[in-house]
Formats: structure tokens, sequence, C-alpha cells
């Protein structure tokens, strides 16, 4: 079933949370990250990355070239692997770090959120994990 749409719909927003990275020890880095579950990759924005990186693990390296949204290709800088907690959920996932240009910081991917199990209610506007 198709429901139109009224005159008076809300406009779609990003969904935008905040992620807690861990690094080596207790460090830790907070993100705000746009979840969009028809990225097929997780990612960390290169200047987000590198404003935190003191307190992450190093980058492994990636092969990988992106195809953004509008179609343009981006050299992934590399890959960080750790720990993410998002809410209460914490597990061991991994990121490609790329320039996006800063239009955003972080990309929860569909990676991260069929690990996670992830629900997004998109009438309430909700992900359950």
């Amino acid at each position: 079933m198709v429901k139109e749409q009224s005159e008076h719909a809300r406009e779609s927003q990003p969904f935008v949370t905040q992620v807690i990275l861990y690094g080596p020890g207790a460090t830790t880095s907070s993100f705000h990250a746009n979840v969009d579950d028809s990225a097929m990759v997780n990612v960390i924005d290169l200047k987000a990355f590198n404003k935190a990186a003191r307190h992450l693990k190093k980058l492994t390296c990636s092969t990988r070239i992106l195809r953004m949204a509008d179609g343009s290709e981006v050299l992934s800088q590399g890959i960080w692997t750790g720990t993410i907690q998002w809410n209460k959920a914490k597990i061991r996932t991994s990121f490609e770090v790329l320039d996006s240009g800063g239009i955003w910081s972080m990309l929860i991917g569909k990676p991260l959120l069929e690990q996670l199990e992830a629900m997004h209610n998109y009438a309430a506007d909700t992900i359950t994990i």
C-alpha cells in the first residue's frame, strides 16, 4: 500500500546520531554520524579523522575507490578498525577514511547497521539497535 504525501508532510531530514570511537587504552573520540542505510560502506571524513587521530589507532592501507552519491569517485585514504559505541551498543567494526569535502564527519552505512541488526522506523524516525 502506498500512502499519498499530504501537503503538510514534514520534509525529510538526515538521521544524525552521536557515536564514540575507542582508541588505544581508554582514549575516546566523539563524532556526529549520519546514518545512510543505502551506503555500502562505513566512512569517516579525512578532516574529522585527522582531528581525532591522536586518540585512535592508525589507518591501515586501502586500495578502494569509492563512488559517491553524485557519481564521483574518491580514493580511500585508509581503513580505521576499532570499537565504536552507539548508545549502549559496542562493537568492533571498520570504516574507510576519505575526503568527503566536509559534507559529513562520519557515515554509518549498511555494514554497521547489519552488524547491529538495526531496525529503522521511518515513520517515527527512530533506529533501534
